[in-house]
């Protein structure tokens, strides 16, 4: 790569690291004061309304408050307590509630939220599916988010794992709602739901329903520091769409051009599933046998999430009042009903974490859900990859280092030819150096006998650069990798508690210390240093940037991802040493005859 491409390369990364820390604090700004408007608003609302009371504001669990975007209007119903109901299953405890008909909350036995060193059987501390907002995973209505905390009566088994609900509507129409838990801990079922939705006309006429919505529930934070690009709502038809809660308030480039839209619908086409997802865990709703026709979801803010880690507190401060979490449904096509006729639809439930072999069982590519974006399969690959050196080695971050000297040993051959590139490259230097003096003032000529003394010496120049440019794939895949699947939540090594987690060991002046980054980036330096030098003075400049940069880009990331880069770098460090003593390459014109040479 020559000095103008470089350049272009570096500027083009330093305009994305500014333009992303601007628009994060213009989102945050612009998130502040629109709660703050919300807030007036209310308080006008209540004020000339002081008996109204807010149909659409709920308390999670933990005591979060949330507030849906755009608050529903159902009509009057005759007050009926909340009735909760537990039904266990080996990995789950699930809630079910007689508002709504469906699974109010779901707690992941197996997985701990954000406290790593409490025991399970603290239900606080695991992670619990639909914690936001008041929706019911599983409510069935005829207007998304609206009447979705209707009143069933209700029958439950915890014994049988069966829960059934049931409402007759004005029109004699009965709905009636049955839900399967799981009662193994098989792969593919262990975190998967049956529902059976049945409509039964009780009327002696014929009945029309347009459509109707099943709901998702809601996929909000888990920690206070988890971001709002990975919490989102997502569909399928063939092609995955994932629509970030944070896109539905705000955009733009800049902060220009921003929109407002709390709530989100469109019609979509031979829809196969939806779901809602967090960083690690989603809620997916699938119709068997048959196709959605709709997609709707709704964007809720999060109030006081509970958090003791430092970096939160410190990171975050009065933001984490403008976290965002997202409740959603897919819409199912109308149908009419002749007297006494019953029509029944199943839809399968996953409500678990990411993780790409359960999905991919589950046939009907909700592994898309992952979204690794365009190398995908780059992402699946190193993913495999590490869950079987974990089987056979009995920790994540082993199999990460094992992983990558699996990938750096089978480079070697390249790399050293790489190596033997680069020292010619540094043995052309003076020769390069003359030709520029020669030619300053004529570019194309000097690029052309620059060309025609490459091809004299048999040097490729872009040599040199292959053994980085095959670790790039490598370095995005295992970023989108690490962002989205599940298995290295936890996982421990050294002094690092969390390796899907910064390293943070210290707070300093309101800042972390991530040690990690730091030393990969003194590791980069150290093997620059050991390189054979080639180019001109100014791109070697430039390359020194490099270090700087990783560490931009991992600081605030999964510590899983430099200890990837500190381990390939410290390999790279060792076969620079190894091969160090080689005999420099003899510089010799093909076809020379052996006349000119030139010993580096």
């Amino acid at each position: 790569m020559d000095r103008k491409g470089i350049i272009a390369v570096v500027l083009a990364i330093i305009v994305l690291v500014f333009w992303q820390i601007n628009y994060s604090r213009q989102m945050g700004e612009y998130a502040k004061a629109k709660e703050a408007a919300e807030k007036v608003e209310k308080e006008k609302a209540k004020a000339a309304n002081p008996a109204a009371t807010p149909t659409s504001a709920g308390t999670t669990a933990s005591g979060a408050t949330v507030t849906a975007g755009t608050p529903g209007q159902p009509p009057a119903e005759p007050h009926v307590d909340q009735k909760l109901e537990k039904v266990p299953s080996p990995s789950v405890d699930y809630t079910f509630t007689n508002l709504g008909g469906g699974i109010a909350q779901a707690v992941l036995l197996d997985h701990i939220a954000e406290h790593g060193t409490l025991q399970r059987g603290d239900q606080d501390t695991k992670v619990t599916l639909n914690e936001f907002g008041d929706t019911p995973i599983g409510a069935v209505t005829e207007r998304p988010g609206e009447d979705a905390r209707a009143p069933f009566t209700t029958t439950i088994n915890p014994q049988t794992g069966e829960a059934t609900f049931e409402r007759t509507d004005a029109r004699q129409v009965q709905l009636v709602k049955k839900f399967t838990v799981p009662r193994s801990k098989d792969l593919k079922g262990e975190y998967l739901i049956g529902l059976d939705v049945s409509f039964t006309n009780r009327s002696a006429q014929p009945v029309k329903i347009d459509n109707y919505y099943v709901h998702t529930g809601s996929a909000g934070p888990i920690h206070a520091l988890d971001q709002a690009i990975y919490t989102g709502f997502d569909w399928y038809n063939g092609n995955n769409t994932f629509k970030a809660v944070s896109s539905f308030s705000g955009g733009g480039v800049l902060g220009f051009n921003r929109s407002d839209m709390p709530v989100f619908g469109q019609p979509v086409d031979k829809l196969d599933w939806v779901g809602v997802t967090n960083q690690y865990f989603n809620t997916i709703i699938t119709p068997a046998n048959a196709k959605g026709t709709s997609v709707w979801a709704r964007k809720m803010g999060v109030s006081n999430l509970p958090t003791e880690d430092p970096r939160a507190v410190a990171a975050i401060g009065s933001a984490k009042n403008n976290m965002l979490a997202v409740e959603g449904a897919i819409g199912m096509p109308g149908f009419t009903l002749a007297a006494g006729e019953t029509k029944t639809q199943h839809f399968d439930i996953y409500a678990g974490p990411r993780e790409y072999g359960r999905l991919k069982m589950l046939g009907e590519d909700q592994d898309a859900i992952m979204d690794f974006g365009t190398l995908r399969w780059v992402s699946e690959l190193l993913l495999s990859s590490l869950n079987w050196l974990k089987a056979h080695l009995g920790s994540y971050a082993a199999a990460i280092i094992a992983l990558t000297l699996i990938i750096r040993g089978g480079m070697w051959p390249l790399q050293n030819r790489s190596t033997e590139s680069m020292k010619k490259m540094q043995a052309l230097n003076p020769k390069m150096t003359e030709l520029k003096e020669k030619y300053t003032d004529d570019p194309a000529r000097l690029n052309q006998e620059m060309m025609k003394l490459y091809k004299d010496y048999g040097v490729n120049p872009l040599s040199g650069c292959l053994p980085m440019v095959i670790q790039i794939p490598i370095f995005w895949g295992l970023f989108r990798m690490l962002a989205k699947a599940v298995e290295l939540r936890n996982s421990h090594f050294l002094w690092i508690h969390d390796l899907s987690q910064p390293d943070t060991v210290a707070m300093i002046l309101g800042k972390p210390l991530n040690i990690l980054p730091l030393f990969m980036a003194v590791t980069m330096f150290l093997q620059m240093k050991l390189s054979p030098k080639s180019g001109d003075a100014a791109q070697q400049k430039i390359f020194m940037f490099m270090p700087l940069m990783f560490v931009a880009f991992c600081y605030n990331y999964a510590s899983a991802l430099a200890l990837y880069w500190t381990v390939q770098n410290l390999f790279s460090i060792c076969q620079l040493y190894v091969t160090r003593n080689k005999t420099n390459p003899v510089l010799q014109k093909i076809g020379g005859g052996g006349k000119k040479k030139a010993r580096a």
